[in-house]
């Protein structure tokens, strides 16, 4: 029963947010499935939590990384399922959970740890991306 209500709730997110992620794109520039677009789109929710932490606007901290959750859920359907990509979204997933826990207690202590950490797992998860796939071919960037 949990997992229906998680697929509804990512399909639900995706119908709502989908449309507002796409509009904000300017004309002629990555299209959803690019790669460059889902990085933008969390590069700027990230610099929003920061700008949130710097200055204790729980609200844009938790308004961003809920923003952040509904794109990386929209983003899992994109993405190819590669096993170690899904051990770093899962790790992303779970520091993004506290991040928001965080902001929603409004412990700025507690949302800025679980921002160096959601940082972290974005690390990771890169150097997952960029490693050379086992039959020796480079994934693309």
């Amino acid at each position: 029963m949990k997992r229906i209500q998680v697929v509804l709730g990512s399909l639900a997110a995706a119908v709502l947010v989908m449309p507002l992620l796409v509009a904000q794109e300017p004309k002629g520039e990555a299209k959803p499935d690019d790669t460059s677009f889902w990085m933008r789109k969390k590069l700027e929710y990230s610099g929003r939590i920061l700008e949130g932490l710097a200055t204790e606007d729980f609200e844009e901290i938790g308004k961003a990384a809920r923003s952040m959750r509904a794109l990386t859920h929209m983003e899992r359907w994109v993405r190819a399922g590669l096993p170690e990509y899904r051990t770093q979204l899962r790790n992303f997933e779970r520091a993004n959970d506290q991040l928001i826990r965080h902001a929603d207690e409004e412990q700025l202590d507690g949302a800025a740890l679980a921002y160096v950490q959601l940082t972290l797992s974005c690390v990771d998860c890169h150097k997952v991306i960029r490693a050379p796939a086992p039959d020796g071919a480079v994934p693309k960037k």
